[in-house]
C-alpha cells in the first residue's frame, strides 16, 4: 500500500503545518476542578494525623533538650510498628517512594522498620542519623507540622498532573472518535469501529502496539497514536528516528499511521514538530482532530482502498 496523506493533512509545506498546529493546540487538558485532588489531599492528611502527632511530641522533647538521635531512635523502638512512622517522615520530606537512595544510601524503609521492629538499636539509631543528614531537623523547626505535611501533599500534586495529563488526553480523543464514527455511519453507512490499546504486527518479531485501531469492514486500516506535551518530549524525536521503517512495515499489511498529539510542550518542539510531519504527514492536534478527521476519513473511505 502506497503512504496515504489524509486530505486536512496535505499542506504546502511543513511551516504551514506547523503554524497552523501551534495556532490551534490546546495547551493543557486537565480542568480546574481536577488541577489539585483536594479530597485526596485531605484524606491522605487524616491518614497520617496520628503519625504526625508523633513527631509533634519528639519535637517538643527537642525543644526541651532532648538528642535528636537518641529521641527518634528511642521513639521509634517504642513502637510496636514503625514501619508507618518511618514512612511518614519521609512524607514530610516530600519523599512518597518507600525506598531512598543516595550517593551513601541504598535503603529500604520496610526492612529498616523490621529490624527496629526486633528491638535493633543500631538501626534505629542510623536512621535517627540519616534523617539528620537529610535535614529533618528543619521540617521539625516549623510551628505546625500539618500545615508543613498540607504543603507538602500540594506540591506533590505535580506530579499527579504529569501522570495524568496523558490520561485526559486519550479519554478526550476516545470520546472524539465515538463522534466521529457516529457521523461517519450517518453520513455514508460506511462500517467504522474504533478498537483501543491493540498491537499490529507487521513482520516475523515486528509489532507495533497502538492507543486505537480505525476499523473499515472489520479490517484495521490505521493504527492511532495518542500523545499530550505540556513539556518538551521523546516522541517528536522518535518519529525521526525509527518510524519511517515502522510505518513502512505496517503500510506493507496494509495499515498506515495517524497521531493525535497536543500541549503547550509543542511551543518549544518547533523544529521537531517540522521535521516529524516530513516523516509522517498525519498529525493533529484535539482541534485539527475535531473539525477535519471524520471528513478526511470518509473522503478516503469512499473512494478504492489503494
Amino acid at each position: 500500500m502506497n503512504k496515504i496523506i489524509l486530505k486536512s493533512r496535505n499542506y504546502p509545506n511543513p511551516e504551514s503545518f506547523v503554524k497552523d498546529f501551534l495556532t490551534t493546540l490546546t495547551p493543557g487538558i486537565i480542568p480546574r476542578s481536577n488541577f489539585i485532588k483536594w479530597d485526596a489531599i485531605e484524606r491522605k492528611i487524616e491518614q497520617l494525623t496520628s503519625f504526625v502527632e508523633f513527631y509533634m511530641a519528639i519535637k517538643t522533647q527537642i525543644k526541651q533538650g532532648a538528642n535528636f538521635r537518641e529521641e527518634i531512635a528511642n521513639s521509634l523502638l517504642a513502637c510496636d510498628d514503625p514501619y508507618p512512622y518511618i514512612c511518614c517522615a519521609f512524607e514530610l520530606l516530600g519523599h512518597t517512594n518507600q525506598e531512598l537512595v543516595t550517593q551513601q544510601d541504598d535503603i529500604n524503609f520496610l526492612d529498616i522498620a523490621k529490624r527496629v521492629q526486633h528491638g535493633d538499636e543500631n538501626t534505629a539509631y542510623l536512621f535517627g542519623k540519616l534523617l539528620q543528614d537529610l535535614g529533618f531537623t528543619k521540617i521539625l523547626e516549623q510551628e505546625n507540622l500539618e500545615n508543613v505535611l498540607l504543603g507538602v501533599q500540594i506540591g506533590l500534586e505535580s506530579h499527579r498532573r504529569k501522570n495524568i495529563g496523558g490520561d485526559y488526553f486519550k479519554n478526550e480523543v476516545k470520546k472524539m472518535f465515538n463522534e466521529i464514527v457516529r457521523k461517519v455511519v450517518v453520513k455514508t453507512g460506511i462500517d467504522i469501529k474504533i478498537s483501543e490499546e491493540i498491537k499490529i504486527i507487521y513482520g516475523e518479531g515486528l509489532s507495533k502496539k497502538v492507543d486505537f485501531t480505525i476499523k473499515l469492514n472489520n479490517q484495521t486500516r490505521f493504527g492511532v497514536e495518542v500523545n499530550f506535551y505540556t513539556v518538551p518530549g521523546s516522541k517528536p524525536t522518535e518519529i525521526k528516528r525509527s518510524y519511517g521503517d515502522i510505518r513502512r512495515g505496517l503500510l506493507n499489511t496494509g495499515v498506515d499511521l495517524i497521531w493525535i498529539t497536543d500541549g503547550k510542550g509543542y511551543r518549544r518542539m518547533k523544529r521537531s514538530l517540522r521535521d516529524a510531519y516530513i516523516i509522517f504527514p498525519n498529525i493533529y492536534n484535539l482541534n485539527q482532530a475535531k473539525q477535519f478527521l471524520a471528513d478526511d476519513l470518509i473522503s478516503l473511505f469512499k473512494k478504492p482502498w489503494p
